[in-house]
């Protein structure tokens, strides 16, 4: 059965979004067609809608089509395909995030890291329609969870990307007695925040250079609000951390040396905020054994664990301004000027 839905898309880079009728694709055998009910917007998104901050080369405009974002996709299944390998029926409430679909059978896919698949596909990327529309499809469904009953459904849409993005890297590349900085306290800084604070951690310090968010920081879970703008609070603060969480996203180059030196030997600084290219100093790591990693989202085990942990723990992504759906351009210019940690979320539901 075809289906025309009514979408968000944008012509050109940078252009307005405007609401069109869009043809989806065919529903294949393992397809499921889910009527959205909230959306979140994520930085991604505005990179591809602008054609910047290299994702130019993933963007719809880079095939020939209009570009339709939006990857963290909550809604209702309305159909599925005859074969149905994860055993969804219409009416599952369940969500999507930046992966749609992976070919299952590579080094990574059986490892359980899709997210490393070389025919990885994502939701919003390289033409496919994603979730600022009223209906959408993905003809893998195994890149389609369930929601637990018990979360809040506007908190829960940004945790289908950004939540996942800071939880992989903290259960992937931490343990049970480390001592854990964030830093960055947007809107991936804060969700970081509250996982780390339920995971056990042995310690938590909140690591900004806005004092103003240390209160919040606090009761988040941290143990300590760490000033990186303040010198002496550096000095003291050298060689305390196991690992370090980098969240901020911004085109700006920064200078990371003195976040290396908050690492105690062995320790860990992680990027899974974009940051323009950075330097290190190899002959100090020699003696520190320092390491410098990244995580990319996760595979489908770590979201299936991360919304089972959010179950358990009421965990919902904070600071989430819901928003009708026809009110998307406004959003994103409200994101590019943000400087708090609010999550934009568009809902189709009145």
């Amino acid at each position: 059965m075809s289906r025309i839905a009514k979408a968000w898309v944008s012509e050109k880079a940078g252009s307005e979004l405007i609401l069109e009728d869009v043809q989806l694709e065919a529903l294949g055998p393992n397809g499921v067609e889910i009527q959205v009910s909230y959306c979140g917007v994520c930085g991604s998104d505005i990179h591809l809608l602008k054609s910047d901050g290299g994702y130019s080369d993933f963007t719809a405009y880079a095939v020939g089509k209009k570009q339709v974002c939006g990857h963290e996709v909550l809604g209702i299944v309305t159909n599925v395909g005859r074969a149905n390998n994860n055993e969804l029926k219409i009416g599952d409430y369940v969500g999507v995030g930046w992966q749609c679909s992976s070919c299952h059978n590579c080094e990574w896919c059986e490892r359980g890291d899709e997210q490393l698949c070389p025919s990885v596909k994502c939701t919003c990327c390289e033409g496919n329609i994603g979730g600022f529309a009223n209906y959408l499809r993905v003809n893998d469904s195994s890149f389609v969870f369930k929601i637990p009953k018990s979360l809040y459904l506007p908190a829960t849409a940004p945790l289908l990307c950004g939540g996942q993005t800071v939880w992989t890297p903290l259960v992937t590349q931490t343990k049970k007695g480390d001592k854990i900085g964030i830093l960055g306290l947007g809107g991936l800084g804060t969700m970081a925040l509250m996982f780390a604070a339920k995971l056990g951690r042995k310690k938590l310090y909140a690591i900004s250079g806005s004092p103003a968010k240390k209160r919040t920081a606090l009761e988040m879970g941290a143990n300590e609000f760490l000033n990186h703008n303040d010198a002496d609070a550096m000095t003291h603060a050298q060689s305390s951390m196991d690992f370090i969480l980098v969240t901020l996203s911004t085109q700006q180059k920064i200078d990371f040396s003195k976040f290396f030196q908050l690492l105690r030997p062995r320790g860990t600084i992680c990027f899974v905020g974009m940051v323009p290219p950075i330097t290190a100093d190899v002959f100090t790591m020699g003696f520190t054994m320092h390491n410098i990693t990244t995580s990319n989202t996760g595979g489908r085990k770590d979201m299936i664990e991360m919304l089972q942990f959010c179950a358990t723990h009421s965990i919902g992504a904070p600071h989430v301004s819901l928003r009708p759906m026809d009110q998307v351009n406004q959003v994103i210019h409200e994101l590019e000027d943000l400087k708090e940690a609010t999550r934009f979320v568009l809902t189709t539901t009145s």
